[in-house]
């Protein structure tokens, strides 16, 4: 979700009333205490461009109007439950489902049988940030299957749907149900979403990436310039006097100063165009629900590794299994020799086994 979305569904939690327009625009219409919390009028415009200051207010993430509005949605707490009723249908052809959607490179599997099972979703907003000499921020939605460890990949988009029904009908404080940080294995659960929204840095900040790349760059050339032009200068002036051996040895102690210093103004271009990758969690929403689970048995040699894939419940889908290196969601996947579930791009060579899980540095 990005900016302007978030604020809009937090001003409809709030009593708002939000009608988007054209691009990324929203008019909203404050109930009384949202207008004497944010000072705003009755009815104001927002946009997230340049040119929507001309017809309202320019959204970003040091505006005062998203810092209350922020302020608001953490005095209500920053972890909230759902439950979302009903029951999904089993399905009449699962293997035919199965062999559509689940790809195995290595191994083989066979479907077992399927129930409607109870599963929870932990829905976490992500503050995600790149930090250079400059910074770049947005907001990035992970959602993780708690009860299976799965991905389901879309489910952000049919989400803002079905919140609105579960949480008007029984969203409750953390009191009624632990916070993730409370609860056993939270820990990592939370490091391994942090992970994967640390990953989609590369997609979504290609720009700025490329802009820290080209002014690294840009100063690595000019100092090559730079100092290759004072080497020059300290060899010319060895051969025009034409000194004994204290001249040279003078001239080698002048060019290794030069090449040292170099060196470390090289590694302090380094250090100031490194990106760092920060992902800050913004709150959390336990859904609960339930979903059609496919019990499935995994195969590679004599190994064999019982598993449970559910179809999301909002959206049909099969949900992907998270790369054992990598953290990235797939459904065309290998097994290593250990048994762990590896994306194409991490097999052969497990890096879980040789205790080298791939890291997400930029």
């Amino acid at each position: 979700m990005d900016l302007i979305g978030w604020f809009g569904a937090v001003a409809e939690l709030e009593g708002g009333l939000v009608e988007e327009g054209d691009g990324d625009r929203l008019s909203v219409l404050f109930p009384d205490h949202l207008q004497r919390r944010l000072q705003v009028g009755e009815m104001e415009s927002f946009g997230m461009e340049e040119r929507d200051s001309d017809v309202g207010r320019l959204l970003h993430d040091q505006n005062p109007v998203i810092a209350g509005m922020g302020a608001i949605l953490a005095e209500k707490g920053r972890f909230a439950t759902a439950k979302l009723p009903g029951k999904p249908p089993l399905l009449r052809t699962p293997e035919a489902f199965l062999e559509r959607h689940l790809t195995a490179q290595n191994f083989i599997y066979r479907y077992r049988d399927q129930q409607i099972e109870p599963v929870r979703y932990l829905i976490v907003p992500f503050l995600l940030g790149a930090v250079s000499d400059m910074k770049t921020e947005r907001i990035v939605t992970i959602i993780l299957n708690e009860t299976t460890r799965t991905v389901p990949l879309g489910m952000e988009n049919d989400l803002m749907a079905a919140l609105p029904q579960a949480l008007s009908s029984s969203a409750t404080s953390a009191a009624a149900d632990p916070a993730p940080s409370a609860d056993a294995g939270a820990t990592e659960t939370l490091s391994l979403m942090k992970e994967m929204v640390r990953r989609q840095a590369m997609q979504l900040f290609p720009e700025f990436l490329r802009s820290a790349e080209r002014r690294m760059l840009r100063d690595l050339e000019r100092l090559q310039e730079y100092y290759g032009a004072i080497a020059r200068e300290i060899e010319t002036g060895a051969k025009k006097r034409l000194g004994g051996d204290g001249e040279r040895e003078k001239a080698a102690g002048r060019l290794e100063a030069a090449r040292l210093e170099y060196e470390k103004k090289i590694q302090d271009v380094r250090d100031k165009y490194a990106v760092e990758i920060q992902a800050e969690p913004l709150g959390a929403l336990r859904l609960r629900t339930a979903a059609v689970m496919f019990h499935i048995q995994m195969q590679r040699r004599k190994q064999v590794l019982q598993i449970k894939l559910p179809i999301n419940p909002l959206n049909g889908r099969l949900e992907a299994l998270p790369c054992a290196s990598c953290h990235t969601p797939v459904l065309n996947g290998c097994l290593c020799d250990g048994m762990h579930f590896l994306c194409t791009a991490c097999h052969p060579n497990c890096p879980v086994c040789r205790g080298q899980r791939r890291g997400n540095s930029v």
